[in-house]
């Protein structure tokens, strides 16, 4: 968890009759909530990477077909994620979520680290025709305490696209504010999803190293360390825009989930940045097995009788069964 920290200028406003602090946010974390199964993952990597054996032109696709299905369409391949974070009013007056930034870095320090930034502007409670579109003032800050749209130009389009924000688990997801009342606290969740492209560029790389899975029609799977930084914004009326920074924080999305089915509201139960639990002491070796007794003497083998002259000779015995595999 990490605590979040407000604007400078907006921290402790000193107004006549009122005293207006910054709201605290602490992230609680990543869950995952959308992403394809490890067949499809196979299906979609397999006819790119692996080489037909008679070297014909879409030889290479029919075997794929045949270990994983059909390849799935990039829509089908999209990953989504849900960012919680708990928010503490801590004034006298209720503050309503304006401008939520959020910046996602895909494998941080490696060579193929993508950087991704969105900006969901949210939209006053009973606003007509209320969408996430950005105008020029939005995400954006005076301070450097905090950072701003601005700070994250070198992001790629459309690594991660906005899906919405609910104000408890369960709840349906839009682009209304939600509203921080007085003195409380509630859980916001903010939905997002990668872009197909982007990331499958990515993960391309990732399949290429276990192009030896795929030959083998084995299923594959893919770790993504991430980092995530942001800031939040509150429309504190006269009072001015507050802004509340978080991050950045680490952590790992694993693929895939088997059969993990998207959801309208909020909800799943896979934490992908929960802190990696402590290793499990290694089992003691078993005792050394005793010398196996000598197996006992073979019967004598019975001789079997001549064939008679012309006869045909008998056929010979069936080969032994092959052992079954051990498992890997």
């Amino acid at each position: 968890m990490l605590a979040g920290h407000g604007c400078a200028m907006l921290n402790n406003l000193n107004l006549p009759g009122e005293n207006v602090v910054a709201p605290t946010i602490v992230y609680q974390g990543a869950q995952l909530v959308q992403a394809p199964s490890q067949r499809k993952l196979a299906a979609y990597y397999c006819p790119d990477l692996v080489q037909s054996p008679f070297g014909l032109k879409g030889g290479s696709a029919v075997i794929c077909q045949g270990f994983f299905g059909p390849r799935p369409s990039p829509l089908e391949m999209e990953v989504g994620f849900d960012l919680t974070f708990r928010v503490k009013n801590p004034n006298k007056i209720p503050l309503p979520l304006g401008d939520v930034l959020t910046a996602v870095t895909a494998f941080p320090g490696a060579t193929n680290q993508r950087l991704g930034a969105a900006c969901v502007h949210l939209c006053a409670p009973g606003q007509s025709g209320c969408t996430p579109s950005a105008n020029a003032n939005s995400c954006q800050a005076s301070s450097h305490d905090v950072r701003s749209l601005s700070d994250f130009e070198t992001a790629a389009a459309n690594l991660i696209i906005s899906k919405g924000v609910a104000a408890a688990m369960g709840q349906p997801l839009t682009f209304t504010a939600p509203n921080v009342s007085a003195a409380s606290e509630i859980d916001v969740v903010v939905r997002f999803s990668f872009g197909p492209e982007p990331l499958l560029g990515m993960l391309r790389q990732l399949a290429f190293q276990s192009v030896h899975e795929l030959e083998a029609g084995r299923p594959i799977s893919y770790t993504i360390p991430f980092n995530v930084e942001g800031t939040v914004w509150f429309d504190a009326g006269s009072f001015g825009r507050i802004a509340v920074g978080y991050g950045p924080v680490g952590g790992t999305f694993v693929l895939p989930v088997q059969e993990l089915i998207p959801r309208q509201g909020v909800a799943s139960a896979l934490t992908a940045a929960a802190p990696a639990t402590a290793a499990m002491p290694a089992a003691p070796a078993p005792a050394a097995a005793a010398p196996a007794a000598a197996a006992p003497a073979a019967p004598p083998r019975a001789v079997p009788a001549a064939a008679p002259p012309g006869a045909a000779p008998p056929a010979a015995a069936p080969p032994a069964a092959a052992p079954p595999p051990r498992a890997r």
